[in-house]
């Protein structure tokens, strides 16, 4: 990635602003977006619900203990009641 700044940084601003997505530069097009950061993570997450990370540990250690179920078994409980 490159940062840009002063006049070159105003200006990609002011052409992804207007909504011009493609510019051309010595014959060439260049498409450009932008990239959105998330406003929070997934571990942020999961501290913020005690509930959520249960399940993961749970789920973590139903793995390490070989405990896993193929989509047709959970699918199978499903029609059964058990879930």
């Amino acid at each position: 990635m490159k940062k840009l700044e002063g006049r070159i940084a105003e200006e990609m601003k002011k052409i992804l602003y207007d909504g011009d997505t493609i510019v051309e530069i010595d014959g060439k097009e260049y498409y450009l977006s932008l990239i959105e950061k998330p406003t929070t993570t997934v571990t942020e997450d999961i501290e913020k619900s005690p509930e959520l990370k249960q399940k993961l540990l749970q789920a973590k250690e139903n793995i390490v203990n070989g405990k896993t179920y193929s989509t047709q078994n959970v699918v199978e409980m499903i029609d059964q009641g058990e879930l």
